[in-house]
């Protein structure tokens, strides 16, 4: 059974572990996108794939420029749909 959701929690080890993200970095972002927090085109690539992997969904490029929570969003929105 796929997953039907993806928590904040989640998201911070994929961007910590799969993107080399600090955890403070994470913890602190609030609405910074992805790029000012230093993810650059490989990162992105990364976490696509991450999620790819983890949830059968796809991240858009355009993702680089959101923050955690509009990633979050997009995502259990799409896996909403999806169940």
């Amino acid at each position: 059974m796929a997953p039907t959701g993806v928590s904040r929690s989640t998201l911070h080890d994929i961007l910590t572990t799969n993107i080399g993200l600090e955890p403070e970095t994470v913890d602190a972002a609030g609405p910074v996108s992805l790029a000012d927090l230093g993810v650059d085109s490989i990162g992105l690539i990364e976490l696509q794939k991450a999620v790819s992997e983890t949830y059968g969904t796809e991240l858009p490029d355009e993702a680089h420029a959101w923050s955690v929570n509009q990633i979050l969003d997009h995502l259990n929105s799409k896996l909403r749909k999806a169940s």
